[in-house]
């Protein structure tokens, strides 16, 4: 059966997305140079889910596994890269403290998009249903590698420094 157009647009929305999110937190590992190694691993993973999600796309298009976008819709997406753009400007400009910028990657990585995207695809290679199953396992562990390090921030900094 295929993708249909406004699949094919939500999954390379969803690329554009990890990319992006790449970028921002590479930004972020050399404005926050003490906490160079996290930012860097941050941006190494969503790399490495973008280039994941290409070959998912690839798949789809082929017909080796379905995608089903469920409640995602391209003008969400829309806005959510709009606003990710808005926040690179932003960090390209230093306009971000560590505190901000934890928060921020907090805010996204927590995102029902972000969250639940490897739950849209669907396939009856095991292989593939095992690849799925890790690389939203290990979605769920970024969010919480960055919403620990953000709360350890918070208890090293105090609460005036935290927001």
């Amino acid at each position: 059966m295929g993708l249909k157009p406004f699949q094919e647009k939500i999954l390379q929305q969803l690329i554009q997305q990890e990319n992006m999110l790449s970028e921002l937190y590479e930004i972020f590992a050399v404005q926050f140079s003490s906490h160079e190694k996290f930012w860097k691993k941050l941006s190494l993973e969503e790399k490495r889910h973008s280039k994941l999600l290409e070959k998912l796309y690839t798949a789809a298009t082929t017909e080796k596994i379905s995608f089903d976008e469920g409640k995602i819709k391209a003008i969400t997406l829309n806005a959510f890269l709009s606003r990710l753009g808005d926040i690179i400007k932003k960090a390209k400009n230093h306009e971000y403290t560590l505190s901000a910028a934890l928060t921020c990657a907090v805010d996204y990585e927590t995102s029902l998009i972000e969250k639940n995207i490897f739950t849209h695809f669907d396939s009856l290679n095991k292989k593939v249903k095992d690849t799925l199953k890790i690389l939203q396992s290990e979605t769920l562990n970024h969010v919480d590698q960055v919403r620990k390090a953000r709360d350890q921030f918070k208890k090293a900094t105090g609460p005036s420094q935290a927001f």
